[in-house]
């Protein structure tokens, strides 16, 4: 009995150490595409700058004390003529059961891209099982475009209706149809995208993509408006 417990428990620990070794070396691949993609097209890039979360607008996905929340694989640079920072965010949450608590860290890639222009805030993102006029039906504040097919595969928040209406106008509607969906918000003068888990390589260039092309599709009277001419 007590060597089945031994084999047992050095099972236990030889499947943890194949864990955290597996652990550690996607981290270092993830870190050194990351570093690559920066030389590549002249960007600069950080191992950590835990201070850039406390500077992004409160919002999602940013949750948690300040404090608990950390910044790596930071990169900046410019991408179609616009200032942009992507990095992978993470923060820490504890639940207590009474006698026995257990951490979870919670992984985030982010992307923020400056704007020239101090905009409404407006937040797309997927629509949920409790969405559409459902939701509304509970109280919960949306908005919809007038594009049933939109609406019922998109969640939109944004407290100036004017703004969002003017905003998300036919050819933005058709635009976001054809991406798939995603999340993004613009608060004020930046407009971030987040998706959950690590940030790869692969996906910086792509988010940056279609961050741009939304921009590119905002009416020049909108940013005449609120600001400057992104030109």
């Amino acid at each position: 009995m007590e060597g089945t417990v031994v084999v047992i428990g050095a099972t236990v620990l030889a499947v943890v150490l194949v864990i955290v070794m597996f652990t550690a070396v996607s981290a270092k691949r993830r870190r050194q595409a990351l570093q690559e993609l920066a030389h590549l097209h002249g960007w600069q890039w950080v191992h950590r700058k835990d201070s850039l979360p406390s500077t992004f607008p409160p919002g999602p996905p940013f949750r948690g004390h300040p404090r608990r929340a950390k910044a790596r694989n930071v990169i900046t640079g410019r991408h179609q003529d616009r200032e942009f920072v992507a990095f992978e965010y993470y923060y820490v949450t504890t639940t207590s059961t009474g006698q026995h608590a257990s951490s979870t860290t919670h992984y985030y890639a982010v992307w923020r891209i400056a704007l020239p222009a101090s905009l409404p805030p407006i937040s797309l993102g997927a629509e949920g099982v409790l969405g559409g006029k459902f939701a509304q039906a509970f109280g919960f504040r949306r908005m919809n475009t007038g594009n049933d097919e939109f609406d019922r595969r998109f969640k939109v928040k944004c407290d100036d209706q004017d703004f969002g209406a003017r905003l998300l106008h036919p050819a933005m509607v058709n635009l976001l149809m054809d991406t798939g969906t995603w999340a993004w918000r613009i608060d004020g003068n930046v407009m971030l995208s987040y998706s959950k888990g690590h940030l790869d390589a692969d996906d910086v260039l792509p988010r940056l993509e279609l961050m741009n092309r939304v921009l590119d599709h905002v009416p020049s009277e909108i940013w005449a408006q609120y600001g400057r001419s992104p030109a």
